[in-house]
């Protein structure tokens, strides 16, 4: 495999991965919450001599690398929806969220209540409060959420929500689900830092017409390094074949 077989491979394979985040971006434009991901790059110095890709040279050789992804800071829009269960975070925050894998965070508040009447996000993992998971009781009509994430009810106060801040140091992973976690731990948002706004969600914050173009660019890019790296495939070819001696 020559070099430039390599590098063009090496951008494919980059333009690849831009390609697949770029139309998840896009397939999650209606998305509540959703925060857009990217992909962030550096130079890869192939080995001085790459026996295992079966390739020898004098000198590293430079490619590029999609080295990790990350999740865009920006807020989405808010829609007033009416449900009193429905929660838009106004300022830096997360809602904290409890899995079998441990706590994630999600930007997105459309909760409901399971069959024990706890407080869920829509794939029925429970939401945290300051005194862990909260229960709504039965005969609770009204639902009230204030601006600092206290639930009440007319029976009485029953916790407030959990909202967290990520170190802006700390990359976020998405997880699936809308969920994100951190490999530090998040810390409690200051009360008044942030404010709920109750029957009200984030809209993704995807910008529809930027990410159609890049998507509809990068799409491009890659049917343009699909065909210069087959190119470069087929030169190797004649220089093999002229090499046979007769």
């Amino acid at each position: 495999m020559g070099e430039t077989t390599l590098i063009d491979l090496s951008r494919l394979m980059v333009l690849r991965r831009k390609l697949d985040v770029a139309a998840n971006n896009v397939a999650n434009m209606e998305t509540t919450a959703y925060r857009a991901q990217h992909l962030s790059f550096e130079e890869y110095l192939a080995p001085m001599k790459g026996e295992e890709i079966g390739v020898k040279r004098e000198r590293p050789l430079s490619l590029v690398d999609a080295a990790s992804a990350f999740t865009s800071s920006g807020a989405g829009g808010i829609r007033t929806t009416g449900n009193p269960l429905d929660l838009a975070i106004d300022g830096d925050a997360y809602f904290a969220i409890q899995t079998n894998q441990g706590p994630r965070y999600t930007r997105d508040g459309s909760f409901t209540l399971d069959g024990t009447g706890r407080l869920v996000t829509e794939t029925g993992q429970p939401v945290l409060t300051d005194r862990g998971v909260v229960i709504i009781p039965p005969q609770a009509r009204e639902i009230t959420i204030d601006a600092q994430g206290q639930i009440s009810t007319k029976q009485g106060a029953l916790g407030r929500l959990r909202l967290v801040k990520i170190p802006q140091s700390t990359p976020l992973q998405a997880v699936g689900g809308n969920l994100f976690q951190s490999d530090r731990s998040a810390v409690d948002a200051p009360i008044g830092s942030v404010k709920l706004i109750q029957g009200a969600l984030e809209n993704s914050n995807v910008q529809p017409t930027f990410e159609m173009s890049r998507l509809a660019e990068i799409n491009r890019s890659y049917e343009i390094a699909g065909k210069l790296l087959k190119n470069s495939q087929d030169v190797t070819d004649l220089n093999k074949l002229a090499e046979v001696p007769e």
